[in-house]
């Protein structure tokens, strides 16, 4: 039995010495979170292994501690944790049985594109629905961090990554399943390892509970088909024919605002509440924002497009002309949809940059593709696609790429390419 949930049932002396090893890895925000965390509970004696600071000596002798804690950024299928699997665990696993013994009430929300902005979307239903509501999970938010003030009355909308689920024994009472595509296989050593990492969220669920699935999406309807609960699926087509005007663009968002109406509807909250704070909801930053208007072009934003299905959303958001940058560093996901979607004749022109240049071109070349251009920075795609773009064009930046080649992260990349587009005269 773990360490905290004796501390929780108040266990003996002797099994509390027994449970005192406690190695984090990683010390990232999740290592130094539980770092923080069980520094306030007594008889746990804490080991920090890091990657960088320890090298690759980090995960020799594993065996040696009672309870080892995972972060997200080492990989679960490592020899190392696998040979002492029984005692790996994570914050999120933690937390969610942290969660349960105060009878908070969790919603778990994964896919490959949408989580973001239908986790933050959903609290901002339930909070203005008068629930107790708290927002936490890949969305940057620490779950440890509020774990006091939960109880019964509490409700957490969670965002939840493949890493954090891959290892959960728990599923949800609330699952939230978006679309599914190709992902993260530079972490994964296959579709097959993340897919299964995903159905966690719907593996481990109750006859009681609920799981609100993208019906519209064939991976997506089979992950559900894994749980036990209700099955309750939303589309575009059901989005739309609720009426809602939203403000943010892009068809599969009326897929995402359906699930988090579903999922308040089970708390209680009025439809009236539900349609007026959707209605007023302006999307998510780095998520097909919009930046300005210059000389008849728009220019948006949609650097968290870092998989083939997110781009695709992103391209998809419009009617009009585009002009579309693609590229950065390629997670060994296969990007001939992405190109082929670029041949269509809505495509004003395409702009390839980065380290997936030459894997772009080649695939540009194999289908017979000629309407691009070559970059090898972001700001020299965008140069080229404000010059190649006329009155009445979008000029996106949907790259279907992580940003690791030229920038820390993809937020930064979104902040480098709206300074830019200011920029431009």
């Amino acid at each position: 039995m773990e360490f905290w949930r004796m501390l929780q049932r108040g266990g003996s002396l002797n099994e509390l010495k027994k449970m005192k090893k406690i190695a984090i890895l990683g010390y990232g925000l999740e290592g130094k979170s539980l770092a923080s965390f069980f520094k306030k509970r007594k008889n746990a004696k804490i080991t920090i292994l890091d990657k960088a600071r320890d090298s690759k000596s980090y995960l020799k002798n594993l065996g040696r501690f009672d309870e080892v804690y995972r972060s997200p950024g080492v990989p679960y299928r490592l020899k190392e944790i696998q040979e002492v699997k029984k005692k790996v665990l994570s914050l999120t696993r933690l937390f969610f049985e942290e969660a349960n013994l105060r009878g908070a009430k969790i919603i778990g929300i994964t896919g490959s594109v949408g989580k973001t902005t239908t986790a933050s979307l959903l609290y901002e239903i339930l909070k203005k629905g008068g629930k107790k509501v708290f927002l936490a999970g890949n969305i940057g938010i620490n779950p440890l961090s509020f774990l006091n003030k939960l109880d019964k009355k509490s409700i957490v909308v969670m965002e939840l990554s493949s890493f954090q689920l891959e290892d959960l024994t728990r599923s949800p009472e609330i699952a939230i399943l978006l679309d599914i595509f190709e992902e993260h296989l530079d972490k994964h050593a296959s579709f097959k390892e993340y897919f299964s990492a995903k159905s966690n969220i719907a593996r481990h669920q109750k006859k009681t509970d609920t799981i609100i699935f993208s019906g519209d999406n064939s991976l997506s309807k089979k992950m559900a088909k894994l749980s036990p609960g209700k099955k309750n699926p939303v589309s575009v087509s059901a989005g739309k024919k609720m009426g809602f005007r939203l403000k943010y663009p892009g068809e599969h968002n009326y897929k995402n605002a359906m699930a988090a109406a579903k999922a308040a509807s089970l708390f209680g909250v009025s439809s009236a509440t539900i349609k007026k704070t959707i209605e007023k909801f302006s999307g998510i930053e780095h998520r097909v924002e919009f930046i300005r208007e210059l000389k008849g072009v728009k220019y948006y934003n949609n650097s968290k497009a870092t998989n083939v299905g997110s781009a695709l959303g992103g391209i998809n958001s419009f009617k009009e002309r585009k002009i579309v940058l693609i590229g950065g560093h390629n997670k060994n996901l296969d990007l001939t949809p992405l190109v082929k979607r670029l041949a269509s004749k809505d495509i004003g022109g395409a702009i390839f940059f980065g380290e997936a240049l030459g894997e772009l071109v080649k695939i540009a070349k194999k289908i017979k593709f000629s309407n691009f251009s070559s970059a090898k920075r972001l700001r020299e795609a965008l140069e080229i696609g404000s010059k190649i773009a006329k009155s009445g064009d979008v000029v996106l930046l949907s790259p279907g790429t992580s940003s690791f080649d030229e920038f820390k992260n993809y937020e930064e990349r979104g902040e480098k390419f709206k300074e830019w587009v200011k920029k431009l005269k």
